[in-house]
């Protein structure tokens, strides 16, 4: 008798844990997000471009997920987006909530790997909205308004630290060229960069075309700045006269070049976990592509100084591979070349 009634309970209990279960494998996207809070999550403290796009596209992007859920911005500050990255593959939740704007992550994954958490060829990603664009700007009084002027005169090029992009570009452009300069390394922004060209303590840095158009367009105006080369796959359209550093490059050495800025998409990249069901990432994929083109999104993008030049979820894919599977001598002449082998 007892043996029936605990078999009974069991069935009970596994109806109701069907039951349950049921509604959520069913449930629609539009229902899942209905109500909820979307959080883009960013390796940055506000009011830098990481910020300035996070509050863009949020700004409309709802509309285009089904459900129309809120969304809000999300600061994890700390080892140049490796936080952010880690929560989004690992601990935070793989629901669709929290979606990633990327930094150049699978760069840190392959040459500064302490405390990474995560592979960047898993990660779901949802397209690239433009790419990070570093150039060499050199302060106006410098003179310096060639690639041969660096290989002679003695200048200072200020930086982040060692295992940022504004000291690893400079040290590439140095090692394949075979320039001339100090690398120095301490700032803690743009902005202390900037300030630090115009009191004459460094000659240059490599700053963002985001962060000179953004915030000093006067300097670009007024030619306050050289930019001698930009560190990008391809040249930016806002200043095609300005060649790529993989133009320059002797053809032993492309390969490195190649390795680094192949990186730079990712820091306009976003991304959810490798968790997140597929329809939920299909819907924030077609979202994404959406707002890339509405006319409202664009309009807005040109009021705040934004350049947007966006590519489908594919194209970050198929980088992500292809520096996932470098080869460990190639990996090898990138740290060399950048200065991250000691």
């Amino acid at each position: 008798m007892h043996s029936h009634r605990a078999v009974f309970l069991a069935f009970c209990i596994l109806g109701g844990m069907f039951a349950l279960a049921a509604p959520a494998a069913g449930q629609s996207v539009a229902d899942f997000y209905r109500g909820k809070t979307i959080a883009i999550v960013m390796g940055t403290n506000p009011g830098g471009s990481y910020d300035l796009y996070g509050r863009l596209i949020g700004d409309h992007l709802s509309r285009y997920i089904p459900g129309n859920p809120s969304i809000i911005m999300e600061h994890m500050p700390g080892a140049g987006g490796v936080i952010a990255g880690n929560y989004i593959y690992g601990t935070g939740p793989q629901d669709g909530t929290k979606i990633l704007l990327s930094h150049s992550i699978p760069l840190a994954e392959k040459l500064t790997p302490t405390g990474v958490r995560f592979e960047s060829a898993k990660f779901q990603w949802l397209g690239t909205f433009d790419a990070i664009a570093h150039t060499m700007a050199m302060w106006h009084t410098t003179q310096v308004n060639s690639i041969e002027a660096l290989k002679s005169k003695p200048l200072v090029i200020g930086s982040f630290a060692k295992s940022h992009l504004t000291y690893q570009f400079p040290a590439l452009m140095k090692h394949v060229l075979g320039l001339n300069y100090q690398l120095t390394t301490g700032y803690r922004s743009g902005s202390d960069l900037n300030l630090a060209l115009e009191r004459g303590e460094v000659h240059g840095w490599a700053a963002s075309w985001e962060n000179l158009i953004g915030t000093r367009p006067q300097w670009v105006a007024e030619k306050k700045v050289f930019l001698l080369v930009s560190f990008t796959l391809e040249r930016k359209k806002q200043i095609p006269d300005v060649p790529t550093l993989l133009e320059l490059t002797p053809p032993d050495k492309k390969d490195i070049v190649e390795f680094v800025t192949a990186g730079t998409p990712f820091g306009r990249a976003m991304a959810v976990g490798p968790g997140v069901p597929k329809d939920r990432v299909d819907a924030l994929r077609k979202a994404f592509d959406a707002v890339m083109k509405d006319p409202a999104f664009l309009a807005d993008a040109a009021k705040r100084r934004l350049d947007i030049d966006p590519r489908p979820a594919e194209y970050p894919h198929a980088l992500a591979n292809k520096l996932a599977t470098a080869s460990p001598d190639l990996v090898a002449r990138v740290k060399k070349a950048i200065g991250q082998d000691d």
